[in-house]
């Protein structure tokens, strides 16, 4: 892609850190980076993006005007946080699709200086954490609802679930087992088990079974207790 006019990379860069690149080599690099990078200079103003088509539309328009609809930065922005600190700086944020969903993304924004030591553009990398964020909320879900069944139960019917909990002697788990264990005690129902090891829901069940035979127990919520009780996990 080539750049031309005040804003242009080209000369930004070979001024920086470049200048002994060929400008197809950093321009291979940069497009070469799946996830959504730019760089922006001190007044915000996009200098390079590698996910627009046709990019040059926006190069050395604001971002945060083009982004995000807004005239002034987002309250929590990362390239304001570099521009007043000079430091590399890591959040998530959170973004509304067309749509109506919502995506997750961890933002790395970074201070590129020039020999002399001055700040004088902002390299932002995001990197899709949704998933991620989703499974995490799921494992809180469970978490709080087996503390809510707990919280339920009487304090003497709270304690027999736990005392009457003994690990049977000689438990030889396989690996697979361990795998479902490990799931099934984060709150995965058989099915999105099935979907995270490529197999069979009926498998699933089967290990499940499998499990509770060799840990002594009756439900998902003992074989979770007893996993984490005993470090199995």
């Amino acid at each position: 892609m080539s750049v031309s006019g005040s804003y242009g990379l080209n000369a930004m860069l070979d001024n920086l850190f470049f200048n002994k690149l060929p400008q197809n080599v950093y321009h291979a690099i940069f497009q070469g980076i799946s996830d959504p990078f730019n760089i922006i200079d001190l007044k915000y103003r996009l200098l390079w993006v590698n996910r627009e088509n046709p990019a040059n539309e926006i190069i050395g328009k604001i971002c945060y005007e083009i982004y995000m609809n807004r005239d002034a930065p987002c309250a929590v922005c990362p390239v304001s946080a570099v521009l007043d600190t000079g430091e590399t700086c890591v959040l998530e944020k959170r973004f509304l699709l067309k749509d109506g969903s919502c995506v997750w993304y961890e933002v790395r924004a970074y201070p590129v200086c020039d020999d002399a030591g001055n700040l004088r553009c902002v390299v932002k990398i995001g990197h899709d954490i949704t998933n991620k964020k989703m499974k995490l909320e799921k494992q809180k879900r469970y978490v709080e609802s087996l503390e809510k069944m707990l919280q339920d139960m009487t304090i003497r019917e709270a304690q027999s679930v736990f005392e009457n909990i003994e690990l049977p002697p000689n438990v030889n788990l396989t690996r697979r087992e361990l795998e479902v264990l490990r799931l099934m005690a984060e709150g995965l129902a058989n099915t999105e088990i099935a979907k995270v090891l490529s197999i069979s829901p009926h498998t699933v069940k089967s290990h499940v079974i499998h499990i509770f035979n060799k840990l002594g127990v009756n439900d998902r919520t003992q074989a979770a207790v007893c996993a984490t009780r005993f470090n199995l996990i």
